[in-house]
């Protein structure tokens, strides 16, 4: 389909009865040449039913399915999905069973057990967000649960061991080989004035992102958490993300400096970088004004295309727009059918020369 607003080409890739959803949109889940991509579809319609993991190219066709959950797997934490990465050359899945860390290849779905997690599930405790050191041959894992700590996965040995950063790790620095930390305690709470009384995370929350080695040493603070949803700026150090209400922006925070608003316009409410830490592309929210594609060099934002999601609820409802290593491809999840599923946008060369340009959607629109 093409967006009758914005003239960008938008596939749907997924058309089951049963939802379907991209993966998390902090880290790529697309191959680097933008020919495949994977995602989840959900065996049947209902609340804890098994999500199978499938690759699909980027128009559209060849859906093939990777993985066949078991009913000995226990995957928790991500809405019942296995969490799982990709690794940047877009050949191997390594996927959360929940007890068991297992090596999915992409090119014909052939699965082997890296490692065994079940010592480190004791009762109460989970097994979540994983992240690719910038070496490429660490995996480390959130344990959720009574202790906050991750659990540190040697890919080439099998060799798991616990790592104690005393909160959730957020992500993987693949600049400085460090791993960023998430500290303090969530809590969830709502606004009236600046979204109709509907619930927000991190309302009072005195949580802080913080940077240590990958043994879990030399703690350096980047900032206080201000983010409602943030990622890391791609390769780069720096992270991005979403301003609280009343702050209408996307913040660039830096160990050492002063975090600063990026771009001011829409409240933009989730957003995912490209890998070359060059474009982000966000979702917007009260009101709703579609995807905005932003170039981080320039600081301009354009509407991509609208998703023409319910923005209801965060399992089927809300875009998550998740961009490719080079920004030329956006992902996102809309139930404008009625149910969840996954569509790509096309960023042809035209659309980011016009961003990068300052073109507006509309000359009226001025944000301050």
């Amino acid at each position: 389909m093409t967006d009758p607003q914005t003239g960008i080409k938008v596939i749907q890739l997924t058309s089951y009865p049963s939802p379907s959803a991209h993966f998390p949109y902090d880290w790529p889940c697309v191959t680097p040449d933008n020919q495949r991509l994977v995602l989840y579809c959900q065996r049947w319609a209902q609340r804890g039913a098994p999500w199978d993991i499938f690759r699909v190219d980027a128009d559209g066709l060849n859906l093939f399915q990777l993985t066949e959950r078991g009913e000995h797997d226990e995957p928790g934490g991500y809405y019942g999905r296995p969490w799982a990465v990709l690794t940047l050359d877009g050949k191997t899945l390594y996927v959360n069973w929940g007890k068991s860390l297992g090596a999915v290849e992409v090119e014909t779905g052939e699965e082997e057990q890296v490692c065994s997690l079940e010592k480190f599930c004791p009762e109460g405790s989970t097994l979540g967000r994983m992240a690719l050191s910038a070496s490429g041959k660490r995996l480390f894992i959130t344990r959720g649960g009574p202790v906050q700590s991750a659990v540190r996965v040697d890919l080439e040995t099998g060799k798991a061991e616990e790592v104690d950063f005393g909160g959730h790790v957020f992500g993987c620095d693949q600049a400085r080989g460090r791993v960023i930390v998430q500290r303090g305690e969530l809590k969830w709470g709502t606004t009236t004035a600046e979204n109709g009384g509907r619930r927000i995370a991190n309302v009072g929350s005195q949580l802080s992102l913080w940077s240590f080695d990958e043994d879990g040493g030399d703690p350096r603070l980047i900032c206080p958490q201000m983010f409602a949803h943030a990622t890391l700026l791609g390769k780069t150090p720096r992270i991005q993300g979403c301003g609280l209400p009343p702050h209408r922006c996307i913040w660039i925070a830096e160990e050492g400096k002063e975090p600063e608003k990026l771009v001011q316009g829409p409240y933009f409410w989730h957003s995912g970088a490209s890998f070359d830490g060059e474009w982000i592309a966000a979702d917007t929210n009260w009101p709703d004004r579609g995807i905005q594609l932003i170039h981080v060099p320039t600081r301009h934002f354009r509407t991509l295309c609208h998703p023409h999601a319910t923005l209801e609820h965060v399992e089927h409802g809300h875009p998550h727009p998740t961009v490719s290593q080079d920004g030329r491809l956006v992902i996102f999840r809309s139930d404008r059918t009625g149910v969840s599923q996954v569509y790509v946008a096309h960023v042809t060369e035209e659309f980011r020369e016009s961003v990068k340009a300052g073109v507006l959607d509309n000359p009226k629109d001025k944000w301050t």
